[in-house]
């Protein structure tokens, strides 16, 4: 081969590297392009119910009417709105971590994760199961049910999924405007005190009551939360035959606004409605609030 001709070989052997690489590169990079978990930015009126699964327990978050239930119990209206707008939060990010399923089990996005799943009647609107934590806060392995591809989550969302049943629920027992209440029923130890509202003020039986004293309860009455359930076997253990207290509020009209039956055991201190239900566990300062002495009651009355 003559000079001029094996010139002209390396230049074109030169010029189909060059192409390769550019070639190679632009592939690489639309390849390795970053990838985000993208989810749906669904509100509540989107969907009608949330299944959290994770091996034998299971959270049923389900609309009905104008709230929402949680296992059949109220839920928290106020954990529903948090959970919807981490949904839709734009601060979240994600970074594509594995493709392949062989990384479900490392990753605790396998059988072992938790499935959520947001549906709207028969439909499945979405549907993630979520893995381990990551070592940051605030962050999970998480991925598309219907994909193999695991993603490092950034944000609340993982987190407000992982939580338990009691999480959900919500602790209200009471919430009676003071302006409401006509009469305050109380039994300790079996003897009862009963508070009335009448035009000249508020009584107890016959004697006046103290004015900072009745505040006091109502206040309590207006804003009366649990600080967690009774688990069924604290409920069998649990005896409200004869209560510890016992207290009652009346309307104006006469009519029930709220009736609990009280205990107490070494494990903490329990209400419990009129209404079969749940067993709701209250601080005991709390609950001294709303069943007063009659002391206390005509405390600062001659």
């Amino acid at each position: 081969m003559s000079v001029t001709g094996l010139i002209r070989a390396v230049s074109a052997l030169v010029v189909l590297l060059v192409l390769w690489g550019a070639f190679a590169l632009f592939r690489g990079t639309i390849g390795d392009a970053p990838r985000d978990l993208a989810l749906p930015h669904l509100t509540a009126a989107d969907v009608d119910r949330v299944s959290i699964v994770r091996g034998g327990d299971t959270v049923v978050l389900a609309r009905s009417g104008a709230g929402w239930r949680v296992n059949g119990h109220p839920a928290d209206g106020t954990q529903l709105d948090q959970l919807f707008r981490a949904l839709a939060d734009t601060g979240t990010s994600s970074e594509l971590l594995a493709r392949s399923a062989a990384s479900h089990g490392r990753l605790g996005v396998d059988t072992a994760g938790r499935r959520v799943v947001f549906a709207r009647g028969a439909d499945t609107v979405l549907a993630l199961l979520i893995g381990e934590q990551g070592r940051a806060f605030q962050t999970a392995y998480v991925r598309l049910a219907s994909d193999d591809e695991v993603f490092l989550f950034r944000g609340a969302l993982p987190g407000m999924l992982s939580r338990a049943l009691d999480a959900w629920r919500d602790r209200s027992i009471a919430r009676i405007p003071p302006d409401s209440v006509g009469t305050v029923i109380i039994t300790r130890n079996d003897r009862e005190a009963t508070l009335t509202r009448g035009a000249g003020g508020w009584t107890v039986g016959a004697r006046p009551a103290d004015t900072a004293a009745v505040g006091r309860l109502l206040g309590a009455l207006g804003d009366l939360t649990a600080i967690g359930f009774a688990s069924p076997a604290e409920i069998d253990s649990l005896d409200f035959t004869r209560p510890w207290r016992r207290l009652a509020v009346l309307g104006r009209a006469g009519d029930t606004l709220l009736a609990l039956d009280l205990d107490s055991t070494p494990a903490g201190y329990w209400a419990r409605g009129a209404v079969p239900g749940g067993v709701f566990k209250v601080d005991f300062w709390r609950l001294d609030q709303v069943t007063p002495t009659v002391e206390v009651l005509l405390a600062g009355r001659p």
